[in-house]
Parts: structure tokens; sequence; C-alpha cells
């Protein structure tokens, strides 16, 4: 009885720490046309809380979000210290006041990648291990 009891925790903790190993952190993605632009943290809040709303030398910004999930959680949370349910509200009331356009929501990354490398100006937020070349990994600077 006891080995089976420490089999299935030991089971269920390698599942855990495999779940945790797959998520290497978000990385902040754009569209190539933005790879020149200047992001500190300040513009980044600034994005996303939906107040920056053009790029100084690359056109309207548009922003693409995961729906939801670690990536998201820890994204948002850095960036504009929100959680995703806080950060879907702020947007909620700005699209009902007339103040802003919600973000491109995306369920799945690659969807979003997609969606980012084929669209102008565009900017977003994945996991670091889904990154390619078809994006360009932005580095905010502190």
């Amino acid at each position: 009885m006891k080995t089976r009891i420490f089999r299935i925790i030991g089971g269920a903790a390698f599942v855990l720490l495999a779940a945790l190993q797959a998520f290497a952190g978000p990385s902040l993605i754009g569209n190539k046309n933005v790879a020149g632009e200047k992001i500190d943290a300040t513009s980044l809040k600034s994005i996303f809380l939906g107040k920056k709303v053009a790029w100084d030398g690359a056109g309207r910004i548009t922003l693409a979000v995961l729906k939801g999930g670690p990536v998201a959680e820890e994204f948002l949370k850095g960036a504009v210290d929100m959680s995703v349910s806080a950060f879907n509200n702020h947007w909620r009331r700005l699209a009902m006041t007339g103040g802003g356009t919600a973000p491109k929501s995306f369920e799945k990354e690659e969807d979003l990648r997609k969606f980012v490398a084929e669209t102008p100006g565009a900017i977003g937020f994945i996991d670091s291990a889904n990154a390619d070349t078809s994006v360009v990994v932005l580095t905010p600077a502190p």
C-alpha cells in the first residue's frame, strides 16, 4: 500500500515538474517593422494599457495577447502589474467608454505569433521557447 502511494506521489511530482520545465518564460515579440523602436518599461506599460497607440516610426500599434495561462499571467504581472482578469477588465472598460480597441486575443501561441508576423506594427508576448525568426524578440530597456 505504501509503495503504491509513493508511486502515485512520484508520478504526480514528475508530471508537475515536466509542466513547469515546459514553460521557459514570456518574451515580448513584434512584427519585423518595429525592430528599431525604443521600448522601455514605461512605454511598454503605456502600450499594453492603451495609452500609447502609435510607434514613433512604424505606424499604429496593434496589440496581440494570450487569453490566459502562465505565460499571460507572468507577462502581464511584469509589464502592467495586473492579472489576466484585471487586464481584461481594464480593456472592457476602455472599450465601453470609447477609450480604445481591445487587443486581439488568442488561445494558441502559434496563432498569436503568426498574427504578429503578418501584421505591421503588431506586438505581443509568447513563451520564449516558441519565438522564431518570423518575429523580432524585443527587449525592453530598463
